[in-house]
């Protein structure tokens, strides 16, 4: 059996990553925080740690190591635990590569980017190390300071699965004690169809782009910006999503379904089958304000790294998907920005020149040239 995980290296200092280091050394797990900006893990040196608030507990949670050495934090780590937003994945395993060695695993918390990582450390012989990604942060949380963390709830089910496929039962057993809530699948394409905030985000933002643009995004944005117009769009989007997956033979929970199941909506929600009323009684969302500006992850992530993936993967199965291309277009022709170009293409994911169930046989079994 494969040693328990005691000591964890945690490498991103934003909203996810403080919400961890903070939950997880409670717990009892050696925490070390690393953060690329030295303005932003100063605070939290000068702090000595994070205050932590919200639905884990009130208090301050003490830090002995925060640094921006990425080698010092991860040295001796059993687990390498990468939290930082999908735009920053390449970056992020480029400086993490390495510092990795034989014995650690590295979990992206969110991944959704298929091959992306894998094929870094492929590219500096790291091959070996355990990759596994999950499909959200483990947490809704929001940094309340420059060292303080505001924890709303903790995920109650993370989409969970390892590279190569094969392994996802191995590692999820060894990572359990850290999160609880992992819920294994086959292979880490499984842990893209169930990051749905591709499929609520840029719809809400863009339909609210005049509202976002007048008022510095001074409204409740789930709660007041999704409007039963705005849902009707979501839930056309969420049925393309359903389509692609089912094309590679994942069966993909409905949004409101999969929003229940992780706790952040009612039952009764769940029963009509609509976004409007997902978010409408969604107690963990309710209070959530809508970005000051255009210029923010919910269309600057979200479309590049959620719609322009789904329009690959549709490329690739034979799949129409019109209300993903349609607004892929709006982000692009509303921002200036192209979201193309910058996103995730079948080259960047690793799947380039494959059809679905050659896709799905790497991502199960992995390369066919690994030792």
């Amino acid at each position: 059996m494969a040693a328990s995980i005691s000591s964890i290296a945690i490498i991103g200092a934003g909203h996810g990553g403080c919400a961890a280091a903070a939950d997880l050394t409670r717990r009892g797990f050696a925490v070390r925080l690393y953060g690329r900006s030295a303005s932003t893990i100063a605070p939290i040196q000068a702090a000595g740690g994070i205050t932590l608030g919200g639905s884990l507990g009130e208090g301050f949670v003490p830090l002995p190591c925060v640094t921006s050495d990425a080698a010092a934090a991860m040295a001796g780590a059993e687990l390498i635990l990468m939290m930082g937003p999908t735009h920053a994945h390449a970056a992020m395993a480029e400086t993490i590569a390495p510092h990795l060695h034989a014995g650690q695993v590295l979990l992206a918390a969110p991944g959704h980017t298929v091959l992306l990582i894998p094929g870094v450390l492929r590219r500096h012989g790291k091959a070996a190390v355990p990759f596994c990604d999950t499909a959200t942060l483990p947490y809704i949380a929001r940094k309340s300071g420059p060292a303080a963390v505001q924890v709303t709830q903790a995920a109650r089910r993370l989409p969970f699965a390892a590279f190569p496929g094969r392994r996802t039962a191995e590692l999820a057993e060894r990572l359990q004690p850290v999160f609880p809530a992992l819920a294994p699948h086959r292979h880490l394409l499984e842990t893209v169809f169930p990051y749905t905030n591709a499929i609520h985000h840029p719809p809400a933002t863009l339909c609210n782009a005049g509202r976002i643009e007048a008022t510095g995004g001074d409204y409740c944005h789930y709660y007041d910006g999704i409007s039963p117009a705005v849902g009707r769009i979501i839930d056309r989007l969420d049925r393309e999503r359903c389509a692609i997956g089912a094309a590679f033979g994942i069966e993909v929970l409905p949004f409101v379904e999969h929003f229940h199941r992780i706790g952040y909506t009612t039952a009764a929600a769940r029963d009509s089958g609509l976004a409007y009323e997902a978010f409408h009684q969604s107690e963990p969302d309710r209070w959530i304000r809508a970005p000051a500006s255009l210029d923010h992850r919910f269309l600057d992530e979200d479309i590049p790294y959620g719609l322009v993936l789904l329009a690959a993967l549709a490329g690739l199965s034979g799949v129409a998907a019109p209300t993903v291309e349609h607004l892929i277009h709006l982000g692009c022709l509303a921002t200036g920005k192209d979201y193309r170009a910058q996103g995730l293409s079948l080259e960047r994911i690793g799947l380039a020149g494959l059809d679905a169930a050659a896709a799905v046989r790497l991502l199960e079994e992995g390369y066919a040239d690994a030792a």
